[in-house]
């Protein structure tokens, strides 16, 4: 586990959100964890008057492509700090009228068609020395923690953001964008948004106990079904550019609201995450062979 400070909330930044500008930071540090690094070094900073561990998604300066992403080493870093709740920040694009640009989403179901992507911390493996993880299904109804969704509702409400206090995130591999024959797909199977780093970020939390919100910001429209450019890369971090500000609003607005009485779902046994969160870090079993 990692020494120090310990925090109840983590941020992941996504796409244009590398640090929290104005935020005083008391140290960061780099976690080494059973999965490798995590996609750069944990800040722990004050926002609202609460400690925080932020981590940047995409590494510094977005040098992390979304399927290389080290989802699993994020999780356990924040997990390692006694994170409880994470909320984190996501571009999308959206594949309805009423999800047009600008819009905020408080993200409340998910489809996942990645690959390859390593999505469990319960795998069957185990480190020399160790107890075995073994297999654990996660019950996954509600990938999205309700009582941190509706913190983040509240919070775009009061500050009068236009937002969907609810909506469906289809998760592509990436990093290429979606044809129009694909966009239509993800519309038909019930999708509202679309994304590259959704998943498997949801799940990893809670099979560590951890809560899981995210506030997704709408760049584009996909392929252009209002009649819109189909999206480009250059388009979307534009328009973050434009939003960073608002979206930090209301991340640290979210924060405040988070009491000191906040119990996350508690979907896996505790036991089972006691395990996980005991294995060596890799340069710890690295050192023992």
């Amino acid at each position: 586990m990692s020494p120090g400070i310990q925090t109840r909330i983590g941020i992941i930044g996504g796409s244009g959100t590398y640090r929290l500008p104005g935020a005083s930071v008391k140290s960061t540090m780099t976690i080494d964890t059973p999965y490798g690094l995590p996609s750069g070094p944990v800040t722990l900073a004050e926002i609202a008057g609460r400690t925080v561990a932020f981590l940047p998604r995409h590494g510094e300066g977005h040098s992390l492509p979304p399927q290389k992403i080290n989802y699993r080493a994020n999780l356990w870093a924040l997990k390692s700090l006694g994170v409880e709740a994470v909320l984190s920040s996501s571009a999308v694009g959206g594949l309805r009228t009423r999800y047009a640009p600008d819009t905020f989403v408080v993200t409340d179901q998910l489809i996942d068609r990645t690959w390859g992507r390593a999505d469990t911390f319960f795998d069957g493996a185990a480190s020399q020395g160790t107890e075995p993880v073994g297999v654990q299904h996660l019950p996954a109804s509600e990938p999205f923690c309700p009582g941190l969704r509706a913190h983040l509702s509240e919070s775009l409400a009061a500050a009068g953001f236009l937002h969907a206090p609810t909506g469906t995130v289809v998760v592509i591999n990436g990093p290429r964008f979606s044809t129009k024959a694909e966009s239509a797909w993800h519309v038909a199977g019930g999708a509202d948004i679309i994304s590259m780093t959704q998943y498997p970020e949801p799940v990893l939390a809670a099979e560590l106990n951890m809560g899981f919100a995210n506030l997704a910001y709408v760049t584009d429209s996909d392929t252009g079904h209002d009649g819109s450019a189909p999206v480009t890369a250059s388009a979307v971090f534009e328009r973050l550019r434009n939003a960073q500000e608002h979206i930090l609003t209301i991340v640290a607005t979210t924060v405040a609201a988070i009491g000191g009485d906040y119990v996350p779902p508690r979907l896996m046994d505790q036991s089972a995450v006691d395990r996980i969160m005991a294995q060596p870090t890799s340069r710890g079993a690295m050192d023992a062979g």
